[in-house]
């Protein structure tokens, strides 16, 4: 099902507040950048984005989050946090 989810869809939402959910925990997260990759992939368009948790004084664990947004829907998607980029401690998922 992921490898369906096109990178347009992410682009489209760049800006947005997505929500990432472990159990009954859960961080609303701006979606900070949705980039493509052009490393060899069996995907047919490689993509990353960028979740930016702004004004944050903690972090979430690497892991799998439940990844929500009203057009997206819900999503199981590996997060890993990559460290404050000045504006808030940020987040990567990869889709490749």
């Amino acid at each position: 099902m992921l490898d369906e989810v096109p990178f347009a869809a992410f682009e489209a939402i760049v800006g947005q507040t997505v929500r990432m959910a472990r159990g009954d925990e859960y961080i609303d997260v701006e979606l900070a950048l949705a980039q493509r990759l052009n490393n060899p992939s069996p995907r047919n368009e490689p993509f990353m984005v960028i979740l930016r948790e702004n004004g944050a004084s903690r972090s979430a664990l690497q892991g799998m989050y439940d990844v929500h947004h009203p057009t997206l829907g819900i999503l199981n998607l590996f997060v890993v946090p990559v460290g404050p980029d000045g504006k808030g401690m940020c987040y990567e998922i990869t889709f490749n």
